[in-house]
């Protein structure tokens, strides 16, 4: 449905929504915006949580995606402090915890993710932490300030950077890895070998294939149980084990979910009233030939201005190729579309080289992914070419006097391995 609408309700006060709020008016849109979020907090940046603010450096001021001014002259409606907890699509309705409903010709879901719970013995102890919104990265700032032994679980995107931070603020710290590498999936194994080093060579112990077994204390923890036995002291526990998207309106409103909201190239859902960004959105991806589900900050921002565009009726269809990055150990690590699908690895550089070092994943010759540590420029310039289907010079990759960007070729120039 694109004819006219009077009212938009944005559910999940993040980036996201926050950046749909704002793009709506920018664009022309004079009726009623309520943007809804369930934290007290102006809407915030969350990646820096576990970087630049748990280490010290930020002031929660510099999180805020837009200050509150922005919002007041922009006439945007906050309504914070209470989360939706029903959509009424049939009679364009929102209710909110305390009762209230409000107006919504359109919904935008941009509730996020959330963490994944320990689900071991002891995880509500008190010092158990989820790096989960502000009031956690606060909470975790005292226990670094305190000085306990901190025992990380989990070697993810954010167990390997709060491991990497912690050990940056001089914190005692144990990584706890139920399998043998960090970000393995994210990086693949020569990469992941390599930030394992750094890891340790930065004061981490890590103890691989050491799932968690249960948490110990009387009414805060104490220490920690690993599978083989081994129990280690700790002031405190962080779970970083990965995270699950917020999908609990969507599916009680009928709205079709699958490891997230499921999106057309609009952002629509199956409910054409009601759209979804960010996180929790499982979008078609041309690129790739399946549907995907990005949590990072960009995909965040680009996917709620391609919903806003789609209300007004005129998008194009979104298909963003993956991108994320993290910082740790002073390493700007970058990822460029699938590397995981990618079986063929070839190296650029050295890691431990003033320049860095680039892999490039591909399958069959076709390049399905990137990863760099220190060589920006170069992941760049093949997050472009994903667009399209490229093909890959293994040679040329390695030899650095090439252009990488001639190590490339499209689908129209180049024969796939095998079938030359």
């Amino acid at each position: 449905m694109t004819g006219p609408f009077d009212s938009v309700a944005i559910i999940g006060a993040g980036l996201a929504g926050a950046s749909a709020a704002i793009t709506l008016r920018e664009r022309g849109f004079s009726g009623r915006i309520r943007l809804i979020g369930a934290e007290t907090h102006l809407p915030y940046e969350r990646p820096p949580l576990s970087k630049d603010f748990l280490g010290g450096d930020l002031p929660p001021e510099r999180l805020l995606v837009h200050p509150e001014q922005a919002y007041a002259e922009r006439d945007i409606d906050l309504v914070l402090g209470g989360a939706a907890i029903r959509l009424h699509p049939a009679e364009r309705a929102v209710e909110l915890a305390g009762g209230e409903r409000v107006e919504a010709d359109r919904v935008l879901l941009c509730m996020g993710v959330r963490p994944r719970l320990a689900g071991v013995p002891g995880e509500w102890l008190s010092g158990v932490h989820y790096l989960r919104d502000l009031e956690h990265a606060m909470a975790l700032r005292e226990v670094i300030r305190r000085g306990v032994p901190v025992v990380v679980v989990g070697e993810g995107f954010i167990g390997s950077e709060l491991a990497s931070t912690l050990a940056g603020q001089g914190a005692d710290v144990t990584l706890l890895m139920a399998g043998d590498l960090p970000m393995r999936p994210a990086l693949g194994q020569e990469a992941a070998h390599w930030l394992l080093n750094r890891h340790r060579d930065s004061g981490v112990r890590v103890l691989a294939r050491s799932p968690l077994k249960s948490i110990n204390g009387f009414d805060r923890v104490e220490s920690v149980e690993v599978a083989d036995g081994t129990v280690l002291p700790a002031g405190a526990v962080v779970v970083g084990i990965g995270s699950e998207p917020v999908v609990d309106l969507a599916a009680g409103a009928g709205i079709t979910v699958d490891d997230g909201v499921v999106v057309d190239s609009s952002s629509r859902t199956s409910i054409p009233e009601v759209f979804a960004a960010g996180d929790l959105a499982r979008f078609p991806s041309r690129a790739f030939a399946r549907r995907l589900r990005v949590e990072h900050w960009q995909n965040a921002q680009n996917q709620a201005a391609n919903a806003v565009e789609a209300m007004l009726g005129h998008a194009d269809p979104y298909d963003e190729i993956p991108w994320a990055w993290t910082e740790q150990h002073g390493n700007r690590w970058e990822i460029a579309g699938l590397p995981m699908l990618g079986t063929q690895v070839v190296r650029r550089g050295d890691p431990d080289g003033p320049d860095g070092a680039l892999w490039v994943f591909s399958e069959r010759g076709r390049v399905q992914g990137a990863v760099a540590v220190n060589r920006r420029r170069e992941l760049r310039a093949l997050l472009r070419a994903l667009a399209g289907t490229v093909f890959v010079d293994e040679q040329a990759v390695r030899d650095e006097s090439i252009d990488i960007r001639l190590a490339i070729s499209s689908a129209e120039t180049a024969v796939p391995a095998g079938e030359a």
